[in-house]
């Protein structure tokens, strides 16, 4: 093969590496790797990004030298492709992926995934599967980590002191805090109407046995007036939720979450729902809560909607499912990163 075809082929191969190179880098900085990949991993992308832009450098250094002198000597094995249609063929099986990478929409998982992986609701199982781990000396997985998720022990997680909980953030132990404000019991206003102080608290969430991280983060969250479930404690107050669906009867909670309708469901019902990722895309998990009201027909299937209510039990299915018979839904647009995660897992 002549100097020129080398010098060709090596340009190819620059051209090549340097889309992969464009397409990653539009990734991370638009922001849209978060639709692909999870937090935890994006600095990986980083160092492949830099691997990457390093060859598309050592390429074009090649096709501007040319052939070296120094060949291998493995009987031809290592030659390169040679034939115009042969050439095309190949070049185009990467530069394919490069021009979707680069023209192609990004899209948020929605319905149609959530479809064919299913939806977890609050069924009140997780103290089956909890209690059933817990029996079997296994630490126990979070009911909607999914099963792929290797870090789904509480222990890898930050203490409920740093999730964003408006009222009692820093879930002091009360009897030793130097606070006379905290080191007193604050009553608060249960669902039943009637006030609980932190000893009955205590003795409801504590007493269940499902470890410090779940009962003192369901104390705070019990505590607030209005449970924001946002998404830096979705997952974890999922599973509270569904750990102690009685004990949350009837209180009030906002949320955030995209439509998704099952065809069980009435023309007063949907899911707000939201995709959780522990690795990528392809092992992303759906948990959501049901919505009852009135007008929920007029909100479109994947469409986004921020909605306050109060939960209550129904029987659904045969079952009891706490949902959240809605007082206002507020059409919103979709999150800069629409999916969520464990704390462990965090953008932050």
């Amino acid at each position: 093969m002549n100097d020129k075809a080398i010098r060709r082929h090596y340009l190819f191969r620059c051209f090549v590496l340097g889309g992969f190179s464009l397409v990653l880098a539009k990734l991370l900085f638009t922001g849209s790797i978060n639709y692909y990949l999870a937090p935890r991993l994006q600095t990986l992308c980083y160092v492949t990004l830099g691997i990457l832009v390093f060859l598309s450098v050592i390429s074009l250094v090649q096709a501007i030298k040319g052939a070296s002198e120094d060949e291998c000597e493995c009987g031809g094995v290592h030659t390169l492709p040679s034939g115009f249609w042969k050439n095309i063929l190949i070049y185009s099986l990467f530069l394919l992926p490069v021009a979707m990478g680069l023209f192609l929409p990004d899209k948020v998982l929605g319905s149609e995934v959530a479809q064919q992986k299913g939806m977890n609701l609050l069924k009140g199982d997780a103290k089956t599967v909890l209690s059933a781990n817990k029996e079997s000396g296994k630490t126990a997985p979070a009911p909607y980590a999914g099963d792929d998720n290797p870090d789904s022990s509480r222990s890898s997680n930050p203490d409920p002191a740093s999730l964003d909980l408006s009222v009692d953030p820093d879930l002091p132990d009360t009897a030793s805090s130097s606070d006379p404000e905290l080191a007193s019991p604050q009553p608060v206003e249960s669902a039943a109407g009637k006030p609980k102080d932190d000893v009955e608290l205590e003795r409801m969430f504590l007493d269940a046995g499902f470890g410090d991280f779940y009962n003192k983060t369901a104390i705070a969250m019990y505590k607030q007036p209005v449970i924001d479930l946002n998404d830096k404690i979705f997952l974890d107050g999922l599973t509270i939720l569904d750990l102690f669906y009685q004990e949350f009867n009837g209180h009030k909670l906002e949320m955030t979450g995209f439509v998704y309708r099952q065809p069980s469901l009435s023309e007063d019902e949907f899911v707000a729902a939201r995709f959780s990722v522990s690795c990528c895309a392809a092992d992303a998990v759906v948990s959501g809560i049901l919505i009852q009201s009135p007008q929920a027909k007029k909100y479109p299937t994947d469409s986004w909607v921020h909605v306050k209510g109060t939960l209550r039990i129904i029987t659904y299915e045969g079952n009891d499912l706490l949902v959240l018979q809605a007082d206002e839904i507020t059409p919103v647009k979709a999150p800069e990163d629409p999916y969520v995660y464990y704390q462990g897992f965090s953008t932050e």
